[in-house]
Order: C-alpha cells, then structure tokens, then sequence
C-alpha cells in the first residue's frame, strides 16, 4: 500500500510540473513605433511579481521576454521595482487577458505622462505560425495584394491573412510582390502607396502594421515574429 502511494504521489508531481511549465510558458515582446527622439530608450517591465528592464526598440521587435503566468496586467516603469506598494496609480499599465500567451506590447509616446511617457496597447499574438496580422492604425482603407492573398483593412481595425507563399497547409518561404493601394475619400478611386519586394519566413508569424505617416501616405511595416516552437509545432523545412 505505501509503495502505490509513493508511485501515485511521483505521478501527481510530474504531472503538476509538466502542467505548470506548460502554463509559465507566456512571452512578451515590444515595438514602439514613432518612437520621439525625446523618449526612452528602454524601461522596465513589471508583471506583479518580478520586474526587468527593456528594451523599446521602434525598428524591429523586441528580443522576447518571459513574463508570469498569473499576471493581468503589465506596467512600464522608469526604475526597478522593489515594492509593489511603491508604484505610482499613474504609471503607464495595461490589462493582459488569461488568454493570451504570445503578447506584444505596442508602444506610442504619451508626454503627458510624467512617470513615464508612453501608453501601452497589448495585441494578441496567438495565432497560427505562418499566418500575418494586419493592423491599420491609419485613417484610410487600404487594399493590397500580398503575392497570392488579397487583403482589404478599413481604419482602425485588424485582419489575420494565411501565407503568401505556398498554400494554407503546406506554406513557402520565400521573396513575394507586395501591392499597396488607398480608397480616395468619397470615390472608388484608388491611389497606390508603394510595391515592393518583401521576405517571407514560413516558421514564423508576422506582424503587419499601417499608420499615418504625418504627409500624404501612410507608413507601412512587416515584421517577423520568431519563437521558439513548442514540442508539438511543426517547421518547414
């Protein structure tokens, strides 16, 4: 009888470690588009149990870091944390949904501020390797063919499209042609944005983001979105 007992309680533990390294396992990365000259470069990261310091890069995405499973919202903050007690109400937060694992954490300058002068918006990113969300922060409908999807995006809004490259089950990577057109306002007429070549990475997710650029057209950028694959996620090859 003790014997089964030791047997069933090694059990209960593995099974408990393996259920909680599958639900630590939540990633955060970070862009801040736009970034003014006058903001910062880097700050740091508080989940409500442990604080770190990173990196606000507006070019590319940040390296990916490990938050707690538990947290439901996310702070950015000048210094370390080492009170909780001690955080201003008004420091620049955020709520994280339970559900979401893979989060990116969109930056855009808030000067007025004073603990740190930036706002914070969290995007979901649980979504399949391969696919690419589109968001339009723009104030224009933009119409674009991604070499061999199309995708139609109103303002202020957001829109996943499979693979460019390949077909939904079996996608390619690879250079594809990228079209980008804007609706005139009050008119069917379309007015092109740019064409371009752009790099496709299969075992990836992409991030795609349109926003005004200050003049006539808006700025638009693609990024990858690389992590680690999970034991039962497949790559290609």
């Amino acid at each position: 009888m003790k014997i089964k007992y030791l047997i069933f309680t090694a059990l209960l533990t593995l099974f408990t470690q393996s259920y909680a390294e599958k639900v630590a396992k939540r990633d955060c990365r970070i862009l801040f588009l736009e970034r003014p000259a006058t903001a910062p470069k880097s700050l740091h990261l508080f989940d409500g149990s442990t604080s770190q310091q990173v990196d606000l890069p507006s070019m590319n995405l940040s390296a990916v870091y490990k938050i707690s499973s538990n947290t439901t919202r996310l702070l950015l903050l000048p210094s370390q944390v080492d009170n909780p007690k001690d955080i201003s109400p008004e420091a620049p937060t955020v709520e994280i949904p339970t559900e979401f694992t893979n989060i990116l954490l969109l930056i855009s300058s808030d000067p007025e501020n004073k603990i740190a002068p930036v706002k914070l918006t969290v995007i979901n990113l649980n979504f399949k390797i391969s696919q690419t969300l589109w968001i339009n922060r723009s104030d224009k409908t933009i119409e674009a063919k991604l070499g061999e999807q199309v995708l139609s995006i109103e303002p202020d809004s957001s829109k996943i499209i499979d693979a460019p490259l390949g077909n939904q089950s079996t996608p390619a990577s690879g250079y594809f042609e990228a079209s980008f057109t804007y609706k005139v306002q009050g008119s069917d007429v379309t007015s092109l944005i740019s064409e371009q070549q752009w790099w496709y990475d299969a075992n990836s997710r992409h991030l795609g983001v349109i926003a005004n650029s200050g003049g006539k057209l808006p700025k638009i950028n693609l990024f990858r979105d690389f992590r680690e694959p999970e034991s039962n996620e497949k790559t290609v090859k």
